[in-house]
């Protein structure tokens, strides 16, 4: 059950990523710097922090558990990210997304009970 909650909090803290590269991303669109040092905003850095967290926990995950089983459970940042990018940049949700969605999160079930 720790590795479980290891290998959860590894992918969460990587779409947290995920979604700061987002909010960075449309920041250097709104507001475009002179060089690339002023086009780098805050969230864009925090993202790279956090993706650099996410992989040093996904690294002593990977020693505890198989691959086969550790890899899949990546499927959950879909989900997170899926999420965050209706609540947070009202992204439409379409019925073949919330389907895809569904498929993502049984296969994830199916390996999780392996």
């Amino acid at each position: 059950m720790k590795d479980l909650l290891l290998l959860i909090i590894s992918v969460s803290i990587g779409a947290v990523g995920q979604v700061a590269f987002k909010y960075g991303a449309m920041q250097m669109v709104e507001n475009p710097g002179n060089t690339l040092l002023e086009k780098i905003k805050w969230p864009i850095v925090l993202g790279l922090f956090l993706y650099g967290i996410s992989t040093i926990l996904w690294i002593i995950a990977l020693k505890r558990v198989e691959l086969s089983y550790a890899y899949p459970m990546v499927s959950l940042a879909y989900i997170f990210i899926f999420i965050a990018s209706y609540f947070l940049f009202n992204e439409p949700i379409s019925w073949l997304r919330i389907g895809g969605a569904v498929l993502i999160l049984a296969g994830i079930v199916l390996v999780a009970k392996s």
